[in-house]
């Protein structure tokens, strides 16, 4: 292919193997990453300072990015990556000299190969931020990046699982049992390098001569957005390198062993999880700045508690701390590197990436000594602080309240205001909603589109009814169609103007759906455009429109109606027109029209259409419809279940033997006089008294069996209607 970018195929077969790798890397990252070598460090003696070097290597490393454009120019992304992450892991071999030394030599050691590690790894990172832009689109960024975290993190706790029952044997609980760990790690590193090799890719590192990360980063200070999401960026890094002096905390202040170091590992790996498949859920739909001003607040606290809390208050509740900490870290992590990756420039991305990581470098260095000079300062201070790690953590405070300050800064097009995400979250009705639409949004089924649609339009919650809104500017989805017809089961007022506009529009393939649903909605603008559409050269149009003006009350057009309903041939549309006059023609003039020949001309079908909903409009029971429904399955059936409902009337009661007679023998004639005959002895009211004109004008030579059983069953009604009983509004 001739263009760098990569095809929707190789995209998904990239993502693929991208959350392949993240489960290796999460396995090979437990145990060669910062915990096991903080033990390690701390076994042989390290200082706070060396510990606080420790917490910002990953980080300081960055540094080296500034020559790296430089130096693999040309080279394709994916390739350096799989031989820096291969390079990553071999590197851990040296840990296996630390059988042969001991005390400042071996801590030296120890942080050459870890600053090897970390120099091989940002290698390897210059180049992730520039993939999953590759990789992701706008849609499924913040999905894509979550479940590459929950996918890391997950496979990271089962493996802190392993590290946890490794030191918890007696002959493993120190330095043997770390470094034989850490072959393991080599293994799972190399494989997940393989795994980064799969992944497509035609895009290589760019370098332009004479350009360096401190262009780039005059560049991108002039930009507002660029600009607040690196200072977010650097400051989340530095809350990282601050944070990492827990564990240093917990051996040497608290006390706690070794294995217990690996299951509080393992706890927080669960709070990272947690906040993966938390940011899952809300990454792209309420955006990343509600939830990063949210989580910051949390983090605030927790880092009050760790301030505030004395080393000896028990074990269980740094684990709950270190828990809640970790999990709106990790969420602040994810929804800034969202942010960061959406604000790349689309051209030299590696650059833009290689200025991000160098000066997170510079700044992680200076936090992680700075730091660790403030822990030394604590220890020196003694009991006038809490505990021995306090100003550190209190320079943890302050950066969590710049994270709050910098994300209030941040534009995030299309992200929910902080009330709205707010109102989502903490109420149970709204993330009910919230989590039906998504559901809806995944699903593609047509059948449980239309079972989430109809239980969205019963949801009475603002938020669906702003989603309903957003289908109604979809000009062709099955989600429009069925959110139109939801508008008219479930009138929104506010939502009317998008009807109407939906109506008007000549060109919408919704069109006759609109006008439908406008049915429901009593108003004049309405009134007005269902009116002037009675003029429309579309035959669904008009009757639609007739129908629903009928619904709304809106009287003013039945004598131009009767006249439409007259000339209209189309069988559909005649029964709107029926729909419409029972609600405009208040004096029953229509039902003169209820027996005729027209209706029998047109078939058994729609005869039996026909009655069944006039009988409906009228609110007559039994059903008509379920009659006509047995008649169809089984003959005779159908006249047997009425005249079983009708015993209640002596006159029928009387004639069921005889009725039953002549239906079998086929004298409808008979029948029909009958009907007459009863209905001669009754009066009725003005309104009704035009169905029994109806019946005693029909003439008998078109009556088949389906005409029959309709007289029959509109005698009963007519016969069981009070005399002063007349026209009654019922909804249809």
């Amino acid at each position: 292919m001739s263009t760098q970018f990569l095809t929707t195929e190789e995209k998904a077969r990239g993502v693929k193997h991208h959350y392949l790798h993240q489960n290796f890397n999460g396995a090979g990252f437990n145990f060669l990453g910062d915990t096991p070598v903080y033990l390690l460090a701390i076994h042989y003696g390290a200082t706070n300072t060396q510990l606080g070097y420790i917490s910002s290597t990953i980080f300081i490393t960055g540094m080296l990015l500034s020559v790296i454009p430089r130096l693999f120019s040309g080279k394709n992304m994916v390739k350096l990556q799989f031989w820096a992450w291969l390079f990553r892991g071999l590197v851990c071999l040296g840990y296996s000299a630390l059988f042969f030394i001991e005390g400042q030599s071996a801590v030296v050691l120890i942080l050459t190969i870890y600053t090897l590690f970390c120099s091989f790894r940002v290698i390897g990172v210059v180049v992730y931020q520039p993939l999953m832009k590759m990789l992701t689109t706008n849609r499924n960024r913040g999905t894509v990046l979550s479940k590459s975290t929950v996918s890391f993190h997950m496979i990271l706790s089962i493996s802190r699982v392993v590290s946890f029952v490794v030191t918890s044997i007696k002959q493993l609980a120190g330095p043997v049992g770390i470094i034989m760990l850490q072959w393991v790690g080599i293994l799972f590193n190399t494989l997940s390098a393989f795994q980064m090799r799969k992944i497509p890719c035609r895009q290589n590192i760019e370098y332009t001569p004479g350009r360096n990360v401190f262009n780039i980063l005059s560049e991108a200070l002039k930009n507002r957005e660029f600009r607040y999401c690196m200072l977010l960026n650097w400051t989340n890094t530095s809350l990282m390198v601050v944070f990492g002096f827990i564990i240093p905390f917990l051996r040497r202040e608290v006390g706690i062993n070794t294995n217990l170091i690996f299951l509080y590992t393992l706890a927080v790996g669960l709070a990272s999880v947690s906040a993966g498949l938390y940011s899952q859920g809300f990454a792209d739909r309420i955006g990343s700045r509600p939830i990063i001003l949210g989580s910051s607040l949390l983090l605030s606290l927790c880092t009050l508690l760790w301030l505030l809390t004395p080393a000896d208050i028990g074990i269980a509740f740094y684990f709950i701390f270190g828990f809640l900490t970790t999990f709106s870290l990790f969420i602040n992590m994810v929804m800034t590197n969202r942010l960061v990756v959406r604000s790349m420039p689309e051209n030299d991305t590696v650059g833009y990436s290689t200025m991000l990581n160098f000066f997170s470098g510079i700044i992680a260095f200076l936090i992680g000594i700075g730091a660790g000079i403030l822990a030394d300062f604590s220890n020196k201070v003694g009991d006038i602080l809490p505990n021995g790690y306090s100003l550190p953590f209190f320079l943890a405070f302050l950066l969590t309240l710049l994270t709050f300050f910098l994300t209030w800064k941040i534009k995030d097009a299309g992200s929910l205001s902080p009330r709205k995400a707010a109102s989502i979250m903490f109420s149970l009705t709204n993330l009910a909603t919230y989590q039906r639409i998504g559901q809806l949004r995944k699903t593609i089924d047509p059948t449980e589109k239309k079972a989430l649609i109809l239980r969205l339009g019963n949801d009475k919650t603002i938020m669906a009814e702003e989603e309903i809104k957003s289908f109604l500017h979809n000009p062709l989805a099955i989600e429009k169609e069925e959110a139109i017809l939801s508008l008219y089961s479930n009138p929104r007022p506010r939502l009317l103007p998008d009807l109407l506009k939906e109506a008007s529009d000549p060109g919408s393939y919704h069109r006759v759906r609109a006008v439908f649903a406008l049915g429901a909605y009593p108003d004049r603008k309405n009134e007005e455009l269902l009116t002037k559409l009675l003029n429309d050269p579309n035959p669904s149009i008009r009757s639609n429109a007739a129908k629903s003006l009928g619904r709304i009350g809106a009287c003013s057009s039945l004598e131009t109606v009767r006249n439409l309903a007259e000339k209209e041939t189309e069988i559909l549309e005649h029964l709107n027109y029926i729909i419409a006059l029972k609600h405009m023609d208040t004096e029953g003039v229509y039902l003169k029209e209820l027996f005729n020949e027209k209706v029998t001309a047109r078939g058994k079908s729609y005869t039996q259409s026909h009655y069944s909903l006039h009988a409906r409009l009228l609110g007559f029971t039994p059903s008509l419809s379920e009659i006509f429904h047995s008649r169809n399955m089984a003959q005779g059936q159908g006249l047997q279940d009425f005249l079983d409902e009708a015993r209640d009337d002596e006159g029928f009661l009387a004639s069921h033997s005889e009725l039953m007679g002549w239906f079998k023998g086929a004298e409808y004639g008979r029948i029909w006089e009958r009907c007459r005959n009863i209905l001669s002895k009754k009066k009725h009211s003005a309104y009704y008294e035009n169905m029994k004109e109806s019946l005693r004008g029909f003439p008998l030579s078109k009556a088949g069996y389906d005409e029959t059983l309709a007289a029959v069953y509109f005698t009963y009604q007519l016969i069981k209607i009070h005399p002063d009983e007349g026209y009654i509004q019922i909804q249809g």
